[in-house]
């Protein structure tokens, strides 16, 4: 039995549930469970994509920059300057930041004078704690001034949606083995007891698309560098001909479009960034994913063959999305040739040229995919219940599910037992059949975020996993965030169904911070403001940054007002409350 073999009978044996229906159906379908024990082996290339960080350790870059990678999803970057250290990332764990740390303290002793976040992704930022030795004395820490806002942006819009797609797209509860990686990092720490998330803000802003300046007594020149992100700053060091790439580039086809969630990213801007970086004509390419590149020609190379990936990808999507075509239809006809296709940092282990071209659509184009039937169609449960009686029943779509199982079209089986569960959540059969292919499907795939999606959706078909936000990650969020984007996320928690009639106006002053919002209900949606003093109002809380956190980290149903501290009511606690609970208290929900 290989490797992948018995990882898979694991991931079966996982699915107690389901031991019956491999062996029903290998008695009824002697080839059903057999088929997929047979057919188990791993997909090489990916197999492969994983030395390229399983392992922990501190890489050498040249004399004054050291890499930690392998302890994390993301690099962590030392730059050893006359007086002081320059930090590039942090990982988003304070356990393997300090455990990077530990390692880059074995090389010198001298102190980080400054902190780099190259964009707000969490793998970048979290680990931050994990870099701070004196809590009283803080680095310089510099971001692109758009940083901030695309913080308040993640983590206030969908935010419970993109926690979970990450969840699956990152394969945090996928058990991992050699075969098995994120992609750009062996996996995302996430959700161990003693680590923790964190972020402070940044103190030092890049506002051009270019600063020149000198950090630690080095000269370096930030460049806003947009692609995976608006955000983004790369650091190039002259005397050193070293770059710094951010997200820009990694060993894997980029993300142009991710499927945890997000707007599709501007390709234009993403290989005009290359450009620049070609230009510079850099002697090492240090990214925050994935190994270094080190020579004038290998680095050229890369750059050359990555950039022009990315314009490919974005030119022909729009030569057959102007001929008409809609999205699935354009994903036909581009295919990369060989040249780049085969080139080893465009390999999809990442991100995929059909999600790309589905991206560039949405770019341009939206949503819609100019077939009227688009306009208004009918929601997936009509169709699954029309599609299911039109085939005859339940029962000729499960025969017809197996048949595409043991015909090897196990997408067509995924829709089909799909199908038979939106009408019958209930269909022990459908179920089973319906974690078997994802589980095939993700063990087959190159792409590993396309991979944990499919196996992380299997487990959470099968029961075994449930992803929700737990209350430490709440908190941690909570914690980080400021009152600004606290409240700004209160209008998209509003339950119109239940509190559509309230018309309330109450007031939260943050004395500490001579801040104030107000929110009123009206005609059924949370109006949310910071530039007005309401003239009349229902209710006035008067509470310190601290002790309004901490009744939502509680929960208002949960808290005695009169424990929060400094905390006051000018108002009835009782409308305070019904006010409060109007808004959902549960980010899963």
């Amino acid at each position: 039995m290989s490797a992948l073999q018995f990882v898979f009978v694991v991931v079966v044996a996982a699915f107690a549930a389901f031991l019956g229906y491999q062996v029903q159906l290998s008695t009824t379908k002697p080839d059903m469970t057999s088929r997929v024990i047979r057919e188990m082996s791993p997909e090489q290339e990916l197999v492969k994509h994983s030395e390229e960080f399983q392992k922990k350790e501190i890489r050498k870059v040249m004399d004054n920059i050291y890499m930690g990678i392998g302890y994390a999803l993301g690099n962590a970057i030392m730059v050893i300057a006359p007086d002081g250290l320059i930090i590039v990332d942090v990982t988003e764990s304070s356990l393997a930041a300090k455990e990077i740390l530990t390692e880059f303290r074995k090389i010198t002793k001298k102190p980080i004078k400054a902190i780099i976040y190259t964009h707000h992704h969490t793998d970048h930022i979290g680990g931050v704690g994990g870099f701070i030795e004196d809590p009283s004395n803080l680095p310089d820490i510099w971001a692109h001034e758009q940083l901030p806002q695309e913080i308040r942006k993640f983590h206030t819009t969908a935010y419970g949606a993109k926690f979970k797609r990450s969840m699956r797209q990152f394969g945090t509860f996928v058990t991992k083995d050699k075969f098995q990686n994120a992609g750009i990092g062996i996996q995302l720490n996430y959700g161990k007891d003693k680590d923790s998330m964190g972020f402070i803000q940044p103190n030092k802003l890049l506002k051009d698309m270019e600063l020149d300046t000198n950090i630690a007594g080095l000269d370096i020149r930030l460049l806003k560098i947009p692609g995976e992100t608006s955000d983004q700053i790369g650091l190039w060091i002259p005397s050193f001909q070293a770059f710094m790439c951010a997200d820009d580039v990694y060993r894997a086809f980029p993300n142009i479009y991710t499927i945890r969630g997000a707007p599709a990213r501007d390709p234009v801007d993403w290989y005009t960034s290359v450009q620049r970086m070609l230009d510079l004509e850099p002697e090492y390419l240090v990214p925050s994913h994935t190994q270094p590149i080190i020579g004038k020609e290998n680095v050229r190379g890369v750059l050359e063959v990555y950039r022009d990936g990315i314009q490919f990808v974005h030119d022909q999507a729009l030569r057959f999305i102007n001929k008409g075509l809609s999205p699935d239809d354009v994903v036909k006809h581009v295919i990369m040739p060989d040249k780049l296709r085969l080139h080893p940092h465009l390999r999809e282990f990442y991100g995929t040229v059909p999600w790309s071209v589905k991206g560039v659509f949405q770019l341009y184009l939206g949503w819609f995919s100019g077939d009227p039937v688009d306009l208004f169609p009918l929601s997936n449960t009509d169709k699954a219940s029309r599609v299911v009686a039109l085939a005859g029943g339940v029962s000729e779509v499960l025969t017809s599910a197996i048949k595409a199982w043991n015909d090897n079209d196990i997408q067509w089986a995924l829709e089909l037992a799909s199908y038979i569960l939106v009408v019958d959540d209930r269909n022990v059969e459908a179920r089973k059949i319906k974690v078997d292919c994802l589980t095939l499907l993700g063990i087959r795939n190159i792409n590993a975020i396309a991979s944990n999606y499919y196996l992380t959706s299997a487990l959470e078909t099968s029961g075994s996993v449930h992803l929700r936000l737990e209350g430490k990650h709440r908190q941690e969020i909570i914690t980080a965030l400021g009152p600004r984007e606290l409240f700004e996320l209160v209008s998209s928690m509003y339950k119109y169904d239940e509190c559509g009639g309230r018309s309330d106006i109450v007031v939260f002053v943050i004395k500490d911070l001579n801040e104030q919002y107000t929110i009123q209900l009206r005609n059924y949606v949370a109006i949310v403001r910071s530039d007005i003093t309401p003239k009349k109002y229902d209710i006035k809380v008067t509470a310190s940054q601290k002790a309004l956190k901490k009744m939502m980290i509680e929960q208002i149903a949960n808290v005695q007002l009169k424990d929060l501290g400094d905390f006051s009511l000018d108002g009835d606690e009782e409308k305070f409350r019904s006010f409060m609970a109007c808004f959902e208290s549960d980010w899963n929900e």
